[in-house]
């Protein structure tokens, strides 16, 4: 038999250019390549996590259903000098996905990549909560309002 060709992924930033590391991964998967590991940021750390939490197929359903006003409707504004948007709505309707998993129980390594603000450094998310660290990534400074924690401020790792 046949010894699977393996691969770890890289997924870049990119906002809505994003969603072509969907047909990336559906591409190397259809080439025989075993996906072992996968990193991203941004856009990047959403589709890999949903990836690894096996549910690529659902999340490319779902946005590629969306119109333009399902996505107006998960917009939330905030008034924050931080950024315009809460990102709570896309949060809820990704937990709906893929649930509150740990990123360490994901069947492949998985590692989101933030930025630190306050220290200035990026930081990796390979274990803890998945949502947690995609949301972290998710941050673009401005735009969608930074996560704090641990006396960090996080925002896209791009």
């Amino acid at each position: 038999m046949a010894k699977r060709k393996t691969i770890a992924l890289a997924l870049g930033s990119g906002g809505a250019r994003g969603y072509a590391h969907i047909g990336v991964i559906e591409e190397v998967l259809a080439r025989g390549y075993d996906i072992r590991a996968i990193s991203g940021c941004s856009m990047g750390a959403l589709v890999g996590g949903v990836y690894a939490a096996g549910q690529l197929d659902a999340y490319r359903d779902w946005v590629c259903e969306l119109d333009y006003f399902d996505v107006l409707r998960l917009i939330d504004v905030t008034w924050s000098p931080m950024g315009a948007i809460r990102a709570r709505r896309i949060m809820d309707e990704l937990e709906a996905l893929i649930g509150d998993i740990r990123i360490e129980d994901l069947p492949i390594a998985v590692t989101t990549v933030a930025t630190d603000l306050i220290a200035q450094k990026e930081v990796w998310f390979q274990s803890g909560n998945l949502l947690e660290a995609i949301r972290a990534s998710i941050a673009v400074p401005g735009v969608i309002t930074p996560v704090q924690r641990d006396r960090k401020v996080l925002v896209d790792g791009g």
